[in-house]
């Protein structure tokens, strides 16, 4: 697709939603620049992500990581920051905040899957765990799963990059913003991830 129409055609949905825009911004990565993730690697980490979470409601640590490493997603679908999250014996307020966005991440894999829509103007389904076998064999799900065209990730991926720039513009300088703030990165976070800005998760960088 071609990356300067594709900003525009974003920059013009934007403003159709009266949502502030910046013209500057460049244009996101090709498809020859980035190394896109697998079907079966999203649907991985998306499995593994459903028990990080249970880190802000105080899950057994023991019994998450236990499930983690029974099910095969210990050793590549969980990032070496969550390891050690996993096996502290508690994890500091920032931490547990940053994880609490996390299902807003899922919500951005699942809907990479075709599994779920993406509104961004609300927080993630309530009923998202549904679409993960969650305490099941993962294995079938994850072999069965299928990535939505790789065109409509690089347009989310693009759009996505525009909002977070109007969300932390917002946020900078104290305006209401339309959408929040963590529900932007968090997503941005995981379609960047999809899109193979980054190999590891936790080097995803978020800069606009």
């Amino acid at each position: 697709m071609d990356l300067v129409k594709l900003k525009e055609e974003n920059e013009k949905y934007l403003v159709s939603l009266q949502i502030e825009t910046n013209l500057n911004l460049p244009t996101i990565e090709g498809l020859s620049e980035v190394k896109p993730k697998s079907s079966r690697q999203v649907a991985s980490r998306a499995c593994a992500i459903g028990y990080v979470v249970g880190l802000i409601y105080d899950a057994d640590r023991e019994d998450l990581i236990e499930q983690l490493e029974q099910y095969q997603l210990w050793g590549k679908s969980v990032t070496s920051a969550e390891k050690r999250s996993l096996k502290v014996e508690q994890i500091s307020d920032k931490v547990k905040n940053e994880y609490s966005w996390l299902p807003e991440s899922i919500q951005a894999l699942a809907w990479c899957l075709g599994l779920v829509e993406l509104d961004h103007f609300n927080y993630c389904d309530e009923d998202l765990a549904d679409n993960f076998p969650l305490g099941k064999d993962p294995s079938n799900f994850i072999k069965s799963a299928e990535l939505r065209p790789i065109e409509e990730i690089q347009r989310e991926c693009d759009l996505l990059y525009r909002l977070h720039w109007y969300t932390k513009k917002c946020y900078r300088e104290g305006d209401v913003s339309k959408l929040d703030l963590g529900v932007i990165e968090a997503r941005r976070k995981a379609i960047d991830w999809v899109y193979g800005v980054e190999d590891n998760w936790d080097e995803v960088q978020l800069d606009t």
